[in-house]
C-alpha cells in the first residue's frame, strides 16, 4: 500500500509563491512490480543468485568480456574478489506511474491543458530499491521543491530521483495538439513507464541508452583497493556532483561522443554544477544536490549545542550485508542524544552501491554551500565515495529511525536509530523488547538449498544464514557401496567487513566400501583404513583473489584437509563453471547451464564418482 501525502499552502502563508503554488496541481508516484516475493528477492540477493542479471542481460560473463575486448577487466575484477557489478541489484517486471505503465493527462482540475499552460508535478518516488531517471519531451524541467520543502527554482534537462525521495516540478505544454511524454526509466534501464501531458498526438523522447556495464567494471576496478576500501583517487566528492556512474552512460561519454566532433571531457570536474555532465551533443544539466537552494534561511540556533557524528556506509554485495561502520542495527544499541542539541552527521559512502538515506521525525539541513539558504531535505543520496553533511535540532522526543530506504539494504542492517530525550510512549511498555525486535528484523536468517539428481549418484546443500553466522551441509550420496555417501557440516562466523575469513567446526561423517587391503592416503601421508568415518573439526575459510575459496580444516584424529573450490563461475550468460581439488586427491569439475530461477541442467566429473549429468534445483 502506498500514496502521496500533499500538503497545500493557504493564499495568505507568507511563503506562498505566486506563479508555483498557485499553479495545477498532479500528484505523480512511482512505483515498481514484481512478480516474486519480496521475502524471496531478499533470499536471493544475500545468497547471490544472479539470475535478475540473466533477466537484464548484466551477467558480465567471461563471454561477453571476449567478446567486448574487456577479458583484463573481467579477470581484474575477480582479482580483486568482486563479483559482476550491478547498477540496481533487483529486475522489476513493470514500472508504474500512478499504478499504469501509461497514462494520458489531458486536463488539470477541469480545466483543458493547451499551449503555454504549466503543471505542477509533485513526484515521490514509491519504490522500494528503484532509482529513476526523469525527463520530459517537452523540454526543461522546473524544480521548485523537494521533500516538501521549497527551493529557488532550477532548470534542469533531467533528474535522478532517488527511493522515497520527492521533487516538485513545473513542466510547460509548448504546442497545442500535441502530447509530450514525462518518462520515468529504472536506473538499470531495463524499464520505463510514460505519462503524456496535454491534448493530441504524442511526442515521445528518445529512449536512454542501455549501461556500458564493463566500462562501469573497470571504473569500478580502479577504485577498489585489494582490502575491499574504496581510492577516491584524489577526487573529494559531495552532493551527487560527479556522478561515478557517468562513464556508463553512452550519451555522455559513449557512442554519442564519437559521433561528433566535440572536446567536451565526459568527467568535467569544474566547480560549476550546471556544467555537470554535459555531453557532445549540448548541455545536458542535471541535477544535483549542488544546485539546490532554499527561498529561506534555514540557520539552526547559535545557542544550541551541537553533537557531531561521523558514519562511514559499509557493505558486503557477495553476502549482501549492509552496515554503518560495518556494524548492522543488531550489533548496536541507540544514539543518545539530548532534546535540543543540534546533531551535525558527516557520513561517507565506503561501499560501490549508492543509499538514499532518511531520517524519521525531522528535515535536515544539506550543507551545500548555499549558508543561511542551505535547502531542506529528509532524504539524501549519497553515491559512493562521497562524503555529505546533514544537521538538525534534535528538538522532538522520541526514537528516530535513520536507515537506508532501499528496502533489502535496510532489512540487511543499515540502520540506526537516534533516542531523543527520555520520550515514554504507552503503547510501547517495555521499550527495550521493542528494540530487540527491531535489531531482529534487520538481521533475519535466510536459507538455500540446491541439489543434484544426477545419473552417478545425488549431490547438493544447504545453509541457513544471517549477517555473521553460516551454518551449512554438504551431502554426496552414491549410488552403490562403493561410490558410498559423504555428509558435510560446518558452523562458522564471517570476520571483518568485506567477511572474506570464516573460522568454522565441522563434522564429516562418510562410508565408503573400501577392499581388503584398500586404504585412502592423502597428499601428508595420512592414512584412512575405516569404510565408516566420523570426525569433528576446527577450520577456516578464505576467499582468494578470483574469488576461490581456500579451506583449512583439522579433523580430532589428527588427519588435516585442504581445499580450494569455486562455484558459478560466469562462463556466458546462462553457463556456470565450477571445480573442486583437495588434499585427500579428491576433484571436481562441473558445468551448470540455467534455465530458470530454480532449475539447471549440471554435468560434472568427481573422481570418487566419475561422469554424471542431471537436473539442478535450488531454493
Amino acid at each position: 500500500m502506498y500514496g502521496s501525502f500533499i500538503m497545500k499552502k493557504r493564499d495568505d502563508d507568507k511563503t506562498f509563491r505566486k506563479g508555483i503554488d498557485d499553479l495545477p496541481t498532479v500528484p505523480i508516484i512511482l512505483s515498481e512490480w514484481t512478480n516474486l516475493n519480496p521475502n524471496n528477492i531478499n533470499r536471493m540477493l544475500h545468497n547471490a543468485n544472479d539470475w535478475a542479471a540473466i533477466k537484464k542481460n548484466a551477467t558480465q560473463s567471461y563471454a561477453e568480456a571476449i567478446r567486448e575486448g574487456k577479458f583484463k577487466t573481467k579477470v581484474t575484477n575477480e582479482w580483486k574478489r568482486m563479483l559482476a557489478m550491478d547498477v540496481s541489484d533487483v529486475y522489476y517486471d513493470k514500472i508504474l506511474i500512478n499504478g499504469n505503465h501509461t497514462t494520458d493527462l489531458k486536463s488539470v482540475e477541469g480545466k483543458t491543458l493547451k499551449a503555454g499552460d504549466k503543471v505542477r508535478l509533485r513526484i515521490s518516488n514509491g519504490g522500494a530499491s528503484s532509482y529513476f531517471w526523469l525527463r520530459y519531451a517537452g523540454g526543461k524541467m522546473t524544480v521548485v521543491a523537494s521533500d516538501g520543502n521549497d527551493v529557488e527554482p532550477v532548470e534542469v534537462d533531467r533528474l535522478i530521483i532517488a527511493v522515497s525521495e520527492t521533487y516538485d516540478i513545473v513542466v510547460t505544454i509548448p504546442d497545442d495538439g500535441l502530447s509530450y511524454e514525462f518518462l520515468a526509466t529504472t536506473e538499470d534501464r531495463t524499464q520505463s513507464a510514460s505519462y503524456f501531458i496535454g491534448n493530441g498526438i504524442k511526442q515521445l523522447i528518445s529512449p536512454l541508452p542501455t549501461l556500458k556495464y564493463f566500462e562501469g567494471m573497470k571504473m569500478m576496478n580502479d577504485m577498489m583497493k585489494m582490502n575491499g576500501d574504496l581510492d577516491d583517487m584524489g577526487m573529494k566528492m559531495s552532493l551527487n556532483q560527479m556522478d561515478m556512474n557517468v562513464v556508463m552512460y553512452p550519451e555522455i561519454t559513449g557512442e554519442a561522443k564519437k559521433k561528433q566532433d566535440h572536446s567536451q571531457h565526459g568527467m568535467n570536474m569544474d566547480n560549476d554544477p550546471n556544467r555537470y555532465n554535459a555531453n557532445a551533443l549540448g548541455d545536458i544539466v542535471t541535477l544535483n544536490y549542488a544546485m539546490l537552494k532554499s527561498p529561506y534561511n534555514t540557520t539552526l540556533p547559535k545557542d544550541a549545542p551541537v553533537k557531531d557524528i561521523k558514519f562511514t556506509l559499509t557493505g558486503n554485495m557477495n553476502r549482501y550485508v549492509w552496515s554503518m561502520d560495518n556494524k548492522i542495527l543488531s550489533e548496536t544499541d541507540k544514539i543518545p542524544v539530548k532534546k535540543g542539541e543540534i546533531l551535525r552527521i558527516t557520513i561517507y559512502n565506503n561501499s560501490m552501491m549508492r543509499h538514499p538515506m532518511h531520517l524519521h521525525g525531522f528535515d535536515f539541513r544539506v550543507l551545500n554551500g548555499k549558508g543561511e539558504n542551505a535547502p531542506m531535505k529528509n532524504i539524501i543520496d549519497i553515491m559512493p565515495m562521497e562524503t555529505d553533511t546533514i544537521e538538525f535540532a534534535a528538538n522532538e522526543e522520541g526514537d528516530w529511525f535513520f536507515h537506508c530506504h532501499i528496502l533489502y539494504h535496510m532489512m540487511s542492517g543499515m540502520n540506526r536509530v537516534f533516542a531523543v530525550g527520555d520520550y515514554q510512549n504507552p503503547y510501547l511498555p517495555d521499550k527495550a523488547k521493542s528494540y530487540k525486535a527491531l535489531q531482529r528484523e534487520s538481521n533475519m536468517p535466510h536459507f538455500m538449498a540446491q541439489n543434484d539428481f544426477a545419473t552417478n549418484g545425488n549431490d547438493g546443500e544447504a545453509m541457513f544464514q544471517n549477517a555473521r553466522w553460516s551454518l551449512g551441509t554438504e551431502w554426496r550420496l552414491g549410488y552403490n557401496d562403493m561410490h558410498g555417501y559423504e555428509v558435510e557440516t560446518h558452523l562458522g562466523r564471517y570476520i571483518g567487513k568485506m567477511q572474506w575469513l570464516m573460522p568454522f567446526i565441522g563434522f564429516d561423517w562418510r562410508y565408503r566400501k573400501m577392499g581388503k587391503d584398500e586404504h585412502e592416503t592423502n597428499l601428508f601421508g595420512q592414512k584412512n583404513e575405516k569404510d565408516t568415518r566420523r570426525a569433528v573439526s576446527l577450520g577456516v575459510m578464505y576467499t582468494l583473489p578470483m574469488l576461490v575459496n581456500f579451506q583449512a580444516e583439522v579433523y580430532h584424529d589428527g588427519i588435516v584437509r585442504l581445499s580450494l573450490m569455486r562455484e558459478d563461475i560466469p562462463i556466458s550468460k546462462r553457463l556456470r563453471g565450477g571445480f573442486m581439488v583437495n588434499t585427500d586427491y579428491e576433484y571436481m569439475a562441473e558445468l551448470k547451464y540455467i534455465f530458470t530461477k530454480n532449475i539447471g541442467i549440471r554435468t560434472h566429473y568427481d573422481s570418487d564418482m566419475g561422469f554424471g549429468v542431471g537436473l539442478s534445483l535450488n531454493y
